[in-house]
């Protein structure tokens, strides 16, 4: 299976994305296992499904030092968010080249299965909340220049 990641301003972008079923095909296991190698193939923190053509709710990221503990998200849903904020300057993979201030919430609450189908939830703070909430972003059709 080939995949490449998706250039502003490709319009499947900004196209919505849909849960997908639990426990996971082999084709969304594979399609996941893809996403991991490529987010570390260009040097990335995360990747969402939209952004290699799959309109379903999947992230992963890794914002490990060592770039060997690949997180995975599915149907993840914001919960709660911050109400202090902060605006510090984000990169993305569909995006190269612009670099752009962007006010997010200091903290937000996340609910996901993990690819085992296990419900979870977790508060991410700081930078991971970053992370989070862009890659979110981008299966809500957003992109950090919009």
């Amino acid at each position: 299976m080939y995949m490449q990641i998706l250039k502003k301003p490709d319009v499947f972008l900004k196209g919505p994305t849909q849960n997908i079923e639990i426990p996971l095909s082999d084709e969304n296991k594979i399609i996941i296992g893809n996403m991991i190698n490529l987010m570390y193939q260009n040097n990335g923190i995360g990747l969402a499904a939209n952004q290699v053509g799959y309109n379903r709710k999947i992230f992963v990221m890794d914002i490990s030092n060592e770039k060997n503990k690949p997180q995975i998200f599915i149907n993840p849903k914001i919960e709660k968010r911050a109400k202090e904020k902060l605006t510090e300057e984000e990169g993305c993979l569909s995006c190269p080249g612009d670099l752009m201030q962007v006010r997010r919430p200091i903290y937000v609450a996340l609910s996901w299965f993990c690819e085992h189908g296990k419900e979870q939830y977790k508060t991410f703070y700081n930078f991971p909340a970053r992370v989070v909430q862009h890659e979110m972003d981008h299966l809500d059709g957003k992109l950090i220049i919009d």
